[in-house]
């Protein structure tokens, strides 16, 4: 009587269970992701008209390095806008979303 009961209690669990489902999570992770929210930002301040090549290739490597200090498996820029600050000040703004961690044996 204890086994019937296990067993019809194994399969009314097996029956709520979707074992395809189960098992994408089990190798591929969740669901995937929305990819709206996964755009994060990193932005720096800089005086306004300061567009030179050299103004632009040092906010680069500071947008890189606040980048890479989140995004640890690399990134991919969505989008940069330059706006407007008070007293003479540029704020640029980087949107980008991090490349996802994968597990590699070789």
């Amino acid at each position: 009587m204890r086994w019937l009961i296990l067993a019809l209690t194994a399969a009314a669990a097996a029956g709520c269970a979707d074992a395809q489902s189960d098992l994408r999570y089990l190798f591929h992770g969740g669901p995937p992701a929305d990819p709206a929210r996964l755009v994060i930002g990193v932005s720096g301040q800089r005086v306004a008209g300061s567009s030179s090549a050299e103004a632009d290739q040092q906010m680069r490597g500071y947008l890189d390095s606040r980048a890479n200090q989140i995004c640890t498996g690399g990134y991919e820029t969505v989008k940069v806008d330059t706006l407007a600050a008070e007293e003479g000040k540029q704020i640029v703004d980087e949107e980008l979303r991090c490349r996802p961690y994968e597990l590699r044996f070789f």
